[in-house]
């Protein structure tokens, strides 16, 4: 009995430490593809290789490359609020929504009012950051707001403000871990 005392805080430190800390990565990761993350990140690949992953050898993140096609492709970064974060390869002339439909769509809780494209370096006007409003896109098919992509481009789709039914059920498997924790050390 007073061994499970001595070992249950530092078992609920250490969820608890899992869960603020770790889940936001942990579920960044799970909605991208292994095999095209390992590609994007140079990577070997697999025997099954296909074209649309890119090509078989390390590549230089920062320009457009070839796939086993000769379609043209680049890589670009998605982070934020869509089904699936990550680096992804597109067609050299993609636009955001065909971006957005790769990465699996916007997520509820994003904000189509507020996208970002981060350039890695600044342009020649010295611009490096756009502000893109898909609203019109989403009401009427404009695609007038869009900027066209680079490679090795971000594009940052920002959170509403506000509750989420995400952030509550965060919220309430805290507290209620916590409590249970904090029952069972008083009642020990």
């Amino acid at each position: 009995m007073r061994i499970l005392k001595n070992i249950t805080l530092p078992i609920v430190a250490f969820q608890f430490l899992m869960l603020c800390c770790l889940s936001p990565l942990v579920y960044a990761a799970s909605g991208t593809n292994s095999e095209q993350s390992s590609v994007a990140n140079g990577g070997e690949q697999s025997p099954g290789f296909k074209g649309v992953y890119g090509p078989n050898y390390p590549m230089v993140q920062d320009s457009y490359f070839a796939d086993d096609f000769g379609n043209i492709l680049m890589i670009v970064n998605v982070l934020g609020m869509v089904n699936r974060p990550g680096q992804i390869i597109v067609p050299e002339d993609a636009d955001l929504s065909t971006l957005i439909t790769i990465a699996g769509g916007l997520r509820e809780e994003g904000n189509p009012q507020k996208v970002l494209v981060i350039r890695k370096e600044p342009e020649s006007n010295g611009k490096q950051a756009y502000k893109v409003d898909l609203r019109p896109f989403f009401e009427k098919g404009d695609r007038s707001t869009f900027v066209m992509l680079q490679p090795n481009d971000t594009v940052v789709i920002p959170e509403k403000k506000g509750l989420s039914l995400a952030l509550v059920s965060q919220i309430v498997s805290i507290v209620s871990g916590s409590l249970n924790t904090m029952y069972y050390i008083k009642h020990w």
